[in-house]
């Protein structure tokens, strides 16, 4: 893309600008800034309302007693199964099993801080989700 042609539209950074490389005229890359544009806003919107979905349908499944906090910490995080494995050393397999209330609720102190520590948050944090209607928040 050439330099002049570095889209310069409304988008998600509401005014700020950041980073594009583009060519100049003398064929260099150059860096040159922009402040987006309309198919980056709709496509950043639209994964927007899938991570709040997530959460939303996360914080359902607790509510129903059918998930565990584990669940809507990892869809906060933008975390699946193997992600979260990634980061904490644990089996995908013993996640998905501690993604059920039950398990979650037994689990020692060692393991629930492997699950905190990789999730960035705190023993405490990991036990307890939002109360009220989160809806309205997100």
């Amino acid at each position: 893309m050439k330099k002049a042609d570095v889209p310069q539209e409304e988008s998600m950074l509401d005014g700020h600008q950041r980073a594009c490389y583009a060519l100049d005229e003398q064929g260099r890359y150059v860096v040159v800034g922009s402040i987006g544009w309309e198919v980056e806003k709709v496509v950043n919107s639209q994964a927007n309302d899938e991570v709040r979905q997530a959460i939303v349908t996360a914080l359902d499944g607790i509510r129903a007693g059918k998930l565990s906090p584990l669940a809507y910490h990892m869809a906060r995080r933008q975390m699946d199964t193997a992600m979260l494995s990634a980061y904490s050393g644990i089996a995908r397999l013993r996640i998905r099993w501690h993604l059920r209330p039950g398990p979650f609720a037994r689990l020692p102190e060692a393991l629930l801080r492997r699950y905190a520590e990789a999730l960035h948050l705190s023993a405490g944090e990991l036990r307890s989700v939002p109360a009220g209607d989160v809806h309205a928040r997100l």
